[in-house]
């Protein structure tokens, strides 16, 4: 038998100490192996289908406009809203920029950014929230589980799609680093300013969201504090001022209008023309898709688990963030008032709900391993750890497969239209046409359903269009037979609303009588169209089907860079467009650790190279060149070289290293 001593000095030994275990957490490799394992878990589909487009339809929109933009002066992206304003996005521009740099410097193709850009979020966000917790609660366990908590439901439907959206809560997430080195230094406060600011050419709706939540998160403090002013400025002045300098900034720059076109923040949000019934049913499939008998009680842990410290938690960084920023979710109760309005969005103008599930999942865990380390019956506490990797994993797999995230023929661009449109686009090229019209019709008989096809149809089509013909491109809803008689299509008042205002616009962008009109088959599958043969007009309208359009026959859409053997190029040209953020990341968080720049460099240097190209193209006025883009990459780069070494004459190695009420560890 043994004896005591012997068992004390055996069990330090044994592998699944907690001890160890948090050191085997804690250690840099785990940090990258967890990176590793979600990229491999977002990113497979695209290795094993090469060619294929990100899932939802929202990235049709970002892929045409990004290739505007490469070939057209950049006001285009301003001009071409589309009928009754559906393509308006005003200064929301951000996401191009990024995505024509990647084409430019990374030498990809076409399909290419939306899916880096897809993937990326997903990724990024998650490092983000997981070392904004770790850094005011270090113990790896904490990273772990806020990780995974967190990307485990960046598939779910609040994120399927909405780029620009997502994007914001990139740069939200990463300001949030910044808040509290922000009370003392001008890195942190300067570089919290170009977050928000970037935000406001992203997303501006939500940026305004953000800034009134950072009063929220103030006033809490105030009344934590005595209601003492005095400490309220001394803690939150900085990033109060911050905040509204670069909602001002946004709107003066919207309203200035830098590539030529002012624009109203109205446009950055357009709801879809639809009744309170529609947008309840839409708030009802997301939260059944959220599956809240499994993730509401770890929200709930997380909540209470923070709270639990008292008025300490009030004094803690993680806890007033995490609390404070649920407020937008105030949002979705308007479908208790019957308003018409997309209360359903409002899961994604905040990313705190994510938060708290990850932190839910991490109490949970550390509960149970230091059940488990006990010995003798705790050992079943490590179903609890088995439960909760059960709950996150088939997360991931429901996002998966409500999103068709795995399924090839499930993307924006679906394969007989990239097949068809494939065709479309060279034989423009081949005719040397200048000018395009798309017409397009269904059978839908509500106007939200008729308005999603024509704005999807629109956006897709325009994967047919060559980068030069895109600012002289449009479509028309309705029949080809009218449309050729230059009038609208009579069918219901909204769709002849939507069908008159499309000719308008077709008529103000490619003329009454533009070089092709295109009528694709994929597009007329129902309604007035269905089974039109090929028009007898002198080859001026092209209808399209199998892959033939104007006597050219041939597949030829593969334009996503299949088989290109190993990708040296965009790799290098990938980590040339990441050192902007390297460098940026001491002046912008003094005393940043290697958990903390996983995250934080993409995101500093996503925002630099936007900022940055948003004002070169200004400057220039013409489309985004490879000189240009390179260009935007020099400059945002030379930059980064000022703050880096600016960084060496103010820094404070202890900012940020943990809260003082949960100070770290020995």
């Amino acid at each position: 038998m043994a004896t005591d001593p012997l068992i004390r000095r055996a069990r330090p030994q044994a592998f699944m100490t907690v001890g160890r275990l948090d050191r085997v957490l804690g250690h840099p490799v785990a940090f990258v192996l967890a990176v590793l394992v979600l990229l491999v878990a977002f990113s497979w589909t695209f290795v094993t289908n090469p060619g294929r487009p990100a899932p939802a339809d929202d990235p049709a929109y970002y892929s045409w406009r990004t290739e505007a933009l490469m070939a057209n002066d950049p006001e285009t992206l301003l001009t071409a809203d589309g009928p009754l304003g559906m393509y308006a996005g005003g200064y929301r521009v951000a996401t191009p920029v990024l995505a024509g740099l990647m084409r430019r410097v990374m030498d990809v193709g076409i399909l290419t950014p939306t899916i880096l850009i897809s993937v990326g979020l997903r990724v990024l966000i998650a490092l983000l929230l997981a070392g904004f917790a770790y850094r005011y609660r270090p113990d790896p366990l904490i990273w772990h589980g806020v990780f995974f908590g967190v990307a485990s439901l960046m598939l779910a439907p609040p994120f399927a799609g909405y780029i620009d959206n997502v994007m914001t809560l990139l740069f939200l997430s990463a300001s949030l680093y910044l808040i509290e080195p922000a009370r003392t230094s001008w890195g942190p406060r300067i570089a919290f300013f170009l977050l928000l600011l970037v935000s406001g050419f992203t997303h501006p709706t939500t940026l305004a969201i953000f800034c009134l939540t950072l009063g929220a998160m103030a006033f809490v403090r105030f009344v934590m504090n005595g209601f003492s002013l005095r400490r309220a400025l001394a803690d939150d002045g900085a990033m109060l001022v911050a905040g509204f300098a670069a909602a001002l900034a946004t709107y003066a720059i919207w309203k200035v209008g830098i590539w030529g076109e002012s624009a109203s923040l109205g446009e950055a949000a357009l709801p879809p023309p639809a009744g309170a019934d529609f947008f309840a049913r839409r708030l009802n499939d997301w939260l059944r898709a959220l599956r809240p008998v499994v993730n509401g009680p770890l929200f709930a842990i997380g909540v209470i688990g923070l709270l639990a410290a008292g008025r300490r938690a009030a004094r803690d960084e993680l806890t007033r963030v995490a609390i404070v920023w649920l407020a937008p979710l105030i949002g979705i109760f308007g479908v208790l008032a019957g308003v018409a309005y997309p209360y359903y969005r409002f899961f994604n103008t905040t990313t705190a709900w994510l938060l708290l599930v990850g932190i839910g999942a991490f109490f949970v865990v550390r509960y149970c391993l230091d059940v488990a380390g006990r010995g003798g019956l705790g050992a079943v506490a490590l179903l609890g750890v088995l439960a909760v990797a059960f709950v996150l994993g088939t997360n991931l797999r429901t996002g998966m497969d409500v999103t068709g995230w795995n399924d090839p023929d499930d993307g924006w661009l679906k394969p007989a239209e990239q097949e068809d449109l494939g065709t479309v686009r060279a034989a423009l090229e081949d005719a040397g046409a200048t000018s395009v019209v798309f017409v397009v019709d269904d059978d839908a008989e509500e106007d939200v359903r008729i308005y999603g096809f024509a704005k999807r149809a629109g956006n897709v089509s325009r994967f047919g269009v060559p980068a030069d013909v895109q600012d002289r491109t449009a479509f028309y809803l309705g029949s080809l037979d009218r449309y050729l008689a230059g009038e609208p299509t009579d069918r219901g008042d909204y769709y002849r609303e939507l069908s008159s205002a499309s000719l308008q616009d077709a008529n103000r962008v490619a003329g009454t009588e533009p070089d092709v009109v295109v009528v694709p088959s994929v597009f007329n599958e129902a309604g007035s169209n269905a089974g039109v043969e090929q028009p007898s007009t002198e080859g001026r309208v092209w209808y399209v089907t199998d892959c033939e359009a104007n006597g050219l026959r041939g597949c030829s859409a593969t334009l996503g860079d299949p088989g290109r053997g190993f990708p040296f190029g965009p790799i290098l040209g990938g980590l040339l467009l990441l050192i902007p953020g390297a460098l940026l990341l001491p002046w912008a968080l003094p005393g940043a650790r290697f958990v903390d720049a996983l995250g934080l460099v993409p995101a500093l240097a996503a925002a630099s190279l936007c900022i940055v190209g948003m004002f070169v193209l200004a400057g220039t006025g013409g489309p985004l060149t490879s000189g240009r883009a390179w260009t935007i990459l020099v400059v945002t780069g030379a930059v980064g070289l000022v703050a880096f070494a600016a960084s060496f004459f103010a820094r404070d190695p202890g900012l940020g290293r943990g809260s003082p009420n949960f100070p770290a560890t020995p």
